[in-house]
């Protein structure tokens, strides 16, 4: 396979509509990561297809952001309030953040018992997680940056922090490359690591061995969509206690009624929660 030919496959899936949301490098390492059992182009393209597939299916927001943030100015016009309400009906249109609704007002409270008071937080392929700030604001004014591969959540997630909040920004940007150059007091990783695992087995134990943060914060369902016990993740979370082990990093742990959180101490640098 010539390096020409690998290059023009990820032209051609980076320029086709389907995948028009999705990060360049996401598509690029993709197609790399392909190379090694495909015989010819076209196989590579097709396994290329297949894996981009499985990758973004359960992540990419198929709605128009347009239509999910109607409602929004109205909201905001009328008050903290109204805002967080709005923020719910919007929160609830994603399963993952959905599961999260239940547990907004302790949320973060939890994690800031585990890691201190930060300066900067990170928010790993953060979906529509930029929704929750409301909640984060009540416990610390922490400058926030969510990232996502999915250039439709970056959109959703920045017009939302414009209006709502001046610490707060959205990153397009897929986080599995040069994970080393985002730097942050405090990484957030919820609920998306065995989804990073399947695509990269590894890669989401790489990730956070290698993000730049004193404190990474990993959460894992409780149960499957299903609803039954979430029993896969056992495996992730006895991985993460041997990568703090290795390094002499601190684990911690708390549980909300729908996440269990895994908290890698790299710097016991933060100051107690405010």
């Amino acid at each position: 396979m010539t390096e020409a030919s690998v290059r023009a496959t990820i032209e051609r899936l980076r320029l086709a509509p389907k995948y028009r949301q999705v990060h360049a490098d996401t598509i690029a390492d993709v197609v790399r990561q392909e190379v090694a059992y495909a015989a010819d182009a076209t196989e590579l393209e097709r396994r290329a297809r297949l894996k981009l597939h499985r990758v973004v299916a359960g992540y990419l927001f198929t709605g128009r952001p347009a239509r999910l943030l109607r409602g929004l100015y109205e909201a905001v016009a009328d008050g903290p309030a109204a805002t967080q309400a709005w923020c719910r009906t919007a929160l609830g249109s994603h399963v993952s953040t959905a599961e999260r609704l239940p547990d907004l007002d302790r949320l973060y409270p939890c994690v800031l018992s585990l890691t201190g008071t930060p300066g900067t937080i990170a928010d790993l392929a953060c979906a529509l997680n930029p929704l929750t700030v409301p909640w984060l604001r009540q416990v610390t004014a922490a400058q926030y940056t969510g990232y996502d591969l999915s250039l439709s959540y970056v959109t959703i997630g920045g017009q939302f922090l414009a209006r709502t909040d001046a610490d707060g920004t959205t990153a397009h940007r897929d986080v599995l490359v040069r994970p080393e150059e985002i730097r942050a007091d405090v990484a957030l990783l919820l609920k998306t690591y065995h989804c990073i695992d399947d695509r990269t087995p590894g890669g989401a134990l790489r990730l956070v061995r290698d993000i730049t943060a004193a404190c990474v914060v990993v959460s894992f369902p409780v149960r499957t969509i299903g609803g039954r016990a979430a029993r896969f993740t056992r495996p992730h979370i006895e991985a993460l206690q041997t990568l703090a082990d290795q390094r002499h990093w601190e684990l911690r742990r708390a549980s909300l009624s729908n996440e269990d959180l895994i908290v890698i101490v790299k710097e016991d640098r933060l100051g107690a929660p405010g």
